[in-house]
């Protein structure tokens, strides 16, 4: 991607909107993945990712375009194209080329998010995202979001993870964690047990992680009160990369004021500590062959995980 951090561009389905911010017959552009995309939703409420020039004359359809049932139709001769992409009418022609096809990929609709899939050749998508259980449901607050975006590379923000001596150093925690890490194929799974302080005396608790693909993870608190995270990360870019955070918090004995109470304590040390990793991550050099103590975390595994996400060359 740079000099700083010669990385490619990973592939997989990657977070271009949530759900809520795309309305039926709306169009948008957005720019992800060092490119522009068309975002839009037909009035039968399914989400469509394709590229945005019409295949005609060029046209920019975020421009002017207009969405007909399920179709999008071109503002320059007003060609339209289906949610697959394909050209289904030319009010003026009586044959329709046979390339007339509007380049489209793979997008689902996961927890309220909007995800497209992207792949440099053109690769069908390789797995699914999973519906996550107790997600903004009953008995938890609506979601709360908080979005950064960062002059990084995902893998690098990735490794953070594994690297638990850091949060020692960085961050400020009283020791090292012990966690413990899988990784099976595109998902990778972290455990930690944590010990809260608190004025009956310790509590413990525990974070789960779980990340498919590497650009969707869901991570669950528990100790004082029940936390649902689900994070998910988009290269803007090769310079700039985007974090979105939705934290979710089960209701505490009952009581919504003392559930917000913990929460906005809760999203503050994530921000703080997002926050002070940023710099780290903004001016770091990434070391191919890095050396390495016994005390460090599986690095070599998480970038061998992460390899799998890279395309061979064409």
């Amino acid at each position: 991607m740079s000099e700083r951090i010669p990385l490619p561009m990973p592939f997989g389905w990657f977070r271009v909107s949530e759900s809520k911010d795309l309305e039926a017959g709306e169009i948008r552009t957005v720019h992800y993945l060092g490119e522009d995309f068309l975002l839009y939703r037909t009035e039968e409420g399914e989400a469509c990712v394709t590229d945005p020039y019409c295949p005609h004359l060029g046209a920019h359809l975020g421009y002017g375009g207009t969405i007909e049932g399920g179709n999008i139709r071109c503002p320059f001769h007003h060609w339209s194209f289906d949610s697959t992409g394909q050209c289904v009418d030319i009010p003026y022609a009586k044959r329709i080329p046979a390339k007339a096809q509007l380049k489209s990929y793979p997008t689902i609709e996961r927890n309220g998010i909007i995800f497209m899939w992207h792949h440099p050749h053109g690769v069908e998508p390789k797995w699914d995202l999973p519906e996550v259980e107790d997600w903004a449901t009953e008995g938890w607050l609506e979601p709360i979001y908080h979005t950064a975006v960062v002059r990084s590379h995902p893998q690098e923000m990735a490794e953070n993870v594994v690297d638990s001596p850091h949060f020692k150093f960085v961050h400020g925690t009283p020791d090292i964690p012990d966690k413990t890490f899988t990784f099976d194929e595109h998902i990778m799974r972290a455990y930690q047990g944590l010990t809260f302080t608190t004025p009956d005396g310790e509590l413990k608790g525990s974070v789960n992680i779980e990340t498919h693909g590497g650009s969707f993870g869901v991570t669950r608190f528990e100790g004082i009160g029940e936390t649902l995270m689900i994070i998910t990360g988009t290269p803007i870019d090769e310079e700039r990369h985007e974090s979105v955070i939705r934290f979710c918090f089960k209701l505490f004995e009952g009581s919504e004021e003392a559930t917000r109470g913990i929460g906005e304590a809760f999203i503050n040390e994530v921000i703080r500590q997002h926050s002070q990793d940023a710099p780290i991550w903004e001016h770091k050099k990434f070391h191919e062959n890095p050396v390495l103590c016994d005390g460090d975390g599986p690095i070599h595994s998480i970038r061998k995980y992460y390899k799998q996400f890279y395309p061979e060359p064409a």
